[in-house]
């Protein structure tokens, strides 16, 4: 590899990483992150940040993609874990809950990315990520077609539900920021998806 191409690219490498921690740092507030603060935490020049990645905004969205992907395949792991040692019945719920609480966890982050992906759908968005990730957690015993479907619904069900959680209890008697409301909701649709 050329060495100039290299540099670039562990240049590069660097600033996402060292925005991966001021993201992390920042209890979801990126809008406190400046180009300035990615700058010093990266060791390099601000113009390099707007050369490689055009904006902070396309940045952060990167930041977030890559956060987010991580977490799914982690969550998606530990749950194909739960179903090879049988523990079936409570691994859905407590996979969509577990995906759920990243989201209320990270609400500012989560919030980026879904509507970037709403605005830009791509196979390789974060809500597609999401997707795979919820396909594979999900039962063999359904044809690959019905835990697509399966798989998509749960998605637009998690999602729909964060971005609306402020008024889930007025429209459904659940309090989408309890712990405990959200495991029953969840426990009910992965139920009425035939998952439970």
């Amino acid at each position: 590899m050329d060495k100039a191409i290299k540099n670039s690219t562990d240049i590069k490498e660097e600033i996402i990483k060292a925005t991966i921690a001021l993201i992390e740092n920042s209890e979801g507030l990126v809008e406190n992150i400046t180009i300035r603060d990615i700058s010093k935490k990266a060791g390099v020049a601000v113009g390099l940040i707007n050369y490689h990645f055009g904006s902070k905004k396309k940045l952060i969205e990167i930041c977030v993609q890559r956060i987010i992907s991580h977490v799914m395949s982690t969550l998606g792991d530990e749950n194909q874990k739960n179903i090879k040692q049988n523990k079936i019945k409570q691994s859905m719920a407590a996979f969509v809950t577990s995906v759920y609480c990243f989201l209320v966890d990270n609400p500012e982050i989560s919030k980026i990315s879904m509507l970037g992906d709403m605005t830009k759908p791509s196979v390789d968005s974060n809500s597609s990520v999401s997707y795979r990730a919820i396909y594979n957690a999900l039962f063999y015993e359904d044809n690959q077609n019905v835990r697509k479907i399966k798989a998509f619904l749960l998605l637009s069900g998690i999602q729909s539900a964060f971005l609306n959680r402020e008024i889930m209890h007025e429209l459904m008697g659940f309090s989408m920021d309890n712990e405990e409301d959200y495991y029953k909701f969840f426990s009910i649709v992965t139920e009425i998806l035939g998952m439970a």
